[in-house]
């Protein structure tokens, strides 16, 4: 698998949102094209997100996946 049109994932880095959506890419999204569409980052944001609302507590993730339309 190529990942040469992506910026390398690093150990050191800002937690910002661009950096966790290029993880889960590189971990769950294989080998995308070199420009990802709107849609397809904000489909990996999503699944990034209620991903980790499933290690909160039942309260805030029921509301985080009501925020979600879920």
């Amino acid at each position: 698998m190529s990942v040469a049109h992506h910026k390398p994932i690093v150990a050191i880095h800002r937690n910002d949102p661009e950096w966790i959506i290029a993880l889960w890419l590189a971990i769950h999204g294989g080998d995308p094209a070199p420009h990802l569409s709107a849609q397809a980052i904000e489909r990996a944001a999503t699944d990034a997100i209620r991903a980790l609302s499933s290690h909160l507590g039942a309260v805030q993730a029921k509301a985080v996946n009501a925020a979600l339309g879920h």
